[in-house]
């Protein structure tokens, strides 16, 4: 388990006591050892796999894409959201998934925290997502996809001086209210794919330390513009 997830499952563990709590006192007659049980907190692979149950990565090109870049966004406070960018030989297809009524994860929590059941599939069915076709012109996604790899370059410098840093120091600073950012990308038989944690998105005056969260970000925004 990532020490962000780590950090992630305390404050929702936190949330979900203090729910908890709130419930309790609303109603009179309650046991000393009701009010102290806090509620447990949802896997990171259950998570996970609802992420992927409710922001699938193919879109709705039927044939195999000459390639693909799917985004994901795991903010710590904010709604989670994906963007799926495909290229088939003569379509270019955006798009947009988005959670309307905020922090998935905190809503899985309060799923386990009333059915003490932690089933994916179920829990899935109880969360609304908004699906969200967008029309982008070939030149923008072009773009998009050269810039990419010049994000994906920078990144890797970045990590190995935050490497070589660690090496000398011993130490490490961390972003305790941050964002994962997942990124897929796939070229005919070619997958790649990153996980990295970064600043919270929308995080006044910075857009993160990696270039490729930063072009993620910036990518973001742009399909946000569009209608």
């Amino acid at each position: 388990m990532t020490i962000r997830f780590i950090i992630k499952a305390v404050l929702a563990a936190v949330l979900t006591l203090l729910l908890e709590i709130s419930s309790l006192y609303s109603h009179t007659g309650s046991s000393f050892q009701n009010r102290s049980k806090s509620s447990p907190v949802v896997s990171e692979a259950t998570y996970n796999r609802v992420l992927d149950m409710l922001f699938p990565k193919d879109a709705s090109i039927a044939n195999k894409p000459v390639w693909s870049i799917v985004l994901r966004f795991k903010p710590t406070f904010k709604p989670e959201s994906q963007i799926v960018i495909r290229r088939d030989e003569n379509k270019v297809e955006v798009i947009e998934y988005t959670s309307p009524d905020g922090s998935i994860y905190v809503k899985l929590n309060e799923i386990l925290a009333l059915t003490s059941k932690e089933e994916a599939v179920e829990m899935a069915k109880a969360i609304k997502v908004k699906r969200r076709e967008i029309s982008v012109h070939y030149s923008q996604v072009k773009r998009w996809h050269t810039t990419l790899f010049d994000s994906i370059a920078g990144t890797t410098k970045t990590l190995k001086v935050v490497g070589e840093e660690f090496d000398k120091t011993r130490s490490e600073s961390f972003v305790p209210d941050g964002t994962i950012y997942d990124l897929w990308y796939e070229q005919l038989l070619n997958q790649m794919s990153f996980s990295l944690y970064d600043v919270e998105i929308d995080k006044p005056g910075s857009d993160g330390e990696f270039k490729l969260v930063q072009w993620m970000n910036a990518v973001r925004r742009d399909i946000g513009k569009l209608k």
